[in-house]
């Protein structure tokens, strides 16, 4: 009789338990993904600095936390542990303002979270749940444009076509032509112009009221626990004009650094390294842009995987590095404006994984695209490039497809199934994020090419501090043995198969990495 009570007691405690724990995850909220296969992680050595592997998350796609479709920041809080344990040590979160389009890129109200994504003081939760996991938060920050509903350029726009009420403070608020010139639109008896589109008004930037209440949504947002932001268009900010637009970059770092001394900012400067003007932007003080020569089928990574070009590569690693002039590179293999990596890789697991290995050897901060650690697809149109993260293979909390994308094809297992392999896409990930983590020369030592005579394996040095790092990369599809590298293997980053160092010899398979110390 007492066995039977004590059994009551029991379950009933394990039932207000799991009650409790039930109460607490709202309606479709985003199960963590279980089940993670056990890998060979290295202990981290994080730097307090603005060196970090960030993660662009594209909320309304993202992880719907509520069951109405949509993504929202509690589903990007919900995955937070997700996020820090895959190695990533920052998030760039693309548009969440009030706009009235689903990519966001058009802002109606600079001070309010688009309602299908939460509310202020979910982010505000977010951002803390993230720095508590050592995860910092950064966001779009689109000044080059607003919408065309916003009320200021409302305002403007009534106050030049003589409508009654209408505020004339805002008059000059954005560049307005009274004959047509290319680039601008009409409304009413006046043109403005429109670069990006009609609907997506440019503002005068040359106008001290914007620039204080630019200065005051900086400020707002890193109140709010923002860490920084992704400049949207910033070589656009001035048409024509590379400096202004450079220096207008610098503007909004110094008044960042008035809010937040360590604020970190990102810029979309959409250029080759040919022309020196990515160089003319880093020297205008912000802390990055992104290194475009690196994406896409015709980027470094993809040049070097095709011609297997231990060369072409480690020119592309000193290229990068120097292009910033000690500040910090951010390359990437992809991102919402180009097609994903793994259809440029030919949906090739393998060529997949090593175009991130590679990747990760740069220096500076790397961006992944959410899903890619998955190998999603997306090509075609805006919307195809944004749709729904796949969680497991079972869809579940999957989003609803963005406005004109296709339904989607998913030609790899979801995030669940993919952690349980320790041979897949995202574990591959998970261990080139591991060692920037591990170790600090990656992502900032000064990069020395290690001269070798085999054309396809790539060795290089990089000294940051007291510590080296030696990276060789066997760039072949085929097993090399590599020779004259000093030190300890570290660790090995296979796309296939495993590494072995006698301490004097690199037995390396096709597509891998080694890391010594």
């Amino acid at each position: 009789m007492k066995k039977r009570l004590l059994y009551k007691r029991l379950l009933y405690i394990i039932c207000i338990v799991c009650a409790a724990v039930l109460a607490a995850v709202p309606l479709g909220a985003c199960a963590e993904p279980s089940g993670a296969a056990e890998l060979d992680l290295l202990a981290e050595n994080i730097v307090d600095d603005n060196y970090d592997n960030y993660y662009e998350i594209f909320v309304y796609s993202f992880c719907d936390s509520d069951g109405d479709g949509y993504g929202d920041l509690d589903g990007v809080t919900s995955k937070l542990d997700y996020i820090r344990d895959m190695g990533y040590t920052g998030i760039w979160l693309m548009p969440i303002c009030d706009s009235p389009s689903y990519h966001g890129y058009d802002v109606r109200d600079y001070y309010k979270v688009n309602s299908k994504y939460g509310t202020l003081e979910d982010f505000g939760e977010l951002t803390q749940a993230a720095h508590e996991r050592g995860i910092k938060v950064i966001t779009d920050l689109v000044v080059n444009h607003t919408a065309s509903s916003n009320q200021w350029f409302v305002n403007a726009v009534n106050s030049r076509n003589g409508v009654p009420g209408a505020d004339a403070k805002y008059r000059d608020w954005y560049n307005f032509s009274a004959t047509q010139l290319t680039g601008y639109h009409k409304n009413g008896n006046v043109y403005y112009e429109g670069r990006f589109d009609g609907g997506m008004p440019d503002l005068n930037l040359d106008n001290e009221d914007v620039r204080a209440e630019i200065d005051n949504i900086i400020k707002f947002w890193l109140e709010q626990g923002a860490d920084g932001f992704r400049l949207d268009g910033c070589l656009y900010y001035y048409t024509g004009e590379r400096q202004k637009s450079a220096d207008f970059c610098g503007w909004i770092k110094d008044t960042a650094v008035k809010y937040n001394p360590e604020a970190y900012i990102v810029g979309e400067m959409w250029d080759g390294m040919s022309t020196g003007s990515l160089t003319e932007f880093y020297k205008c003080g912000a802390d990055s842009f992104f290194c475009f020569p690196s994406h896409g089928a015709d980027g470094y990574v993809n040049k070097s995987i095709n011609a297997k070009s231990a060369a072409t590569y480690l020119s592309s690693v000193q290229r990068v590095y120097e292009i910033a002039g000690g500040y910090i590179p951010a390359p990437f293999l992809d991102n919402h404006d180009v097609g994903r990596i793994a259809g440029v890789m030919g949906r090739n697991a393998d060529k997949i994984k090593f175009a991130y290995g590679l990747l990760s050897m740069y220096n500076g901060n790397t961006f992944t695209y959410y899903g890619d650690e998955i190998g999603m697809i997306g090509s075609a149109s805006d919307p195809d490039k944004r749709v729904g993260m796949l969680w497991d293979n079972a869809k579940t909390n999957l989003t609803r497809t963005p406005p004109g994308a296709k339904t989607p094809t998913y030609v790899f297992d979801g995030v669940k199934e993919q952690l349980a392999d320790e041979n897949s896409i995202l574990n591959y990930y998970k261990l080139c994020n591991n060692a920037r983590n591990a170790f600090p020369a990656i992502m900032r030592g000064v990069p020395e090419t290690v001269t070798y005579s085999d054309p396809n394996v790539a060795i290089v040095k990089k000294t940051y501090n007291d510590s080296t790092v030696t990276i060789a990369i066997n760039l072949s599809d085929a097993a090399k043995t590599v020779t004259g590298i000093a030190g300890e293997l570290a660790q090995s980053i296979c796309v296939r198969g495993s590494i072995s160092f006698d301490g004097q010899s690199l037995e390396m398979p096709g597509r891998s990495i080694a890391i010594l110390t």
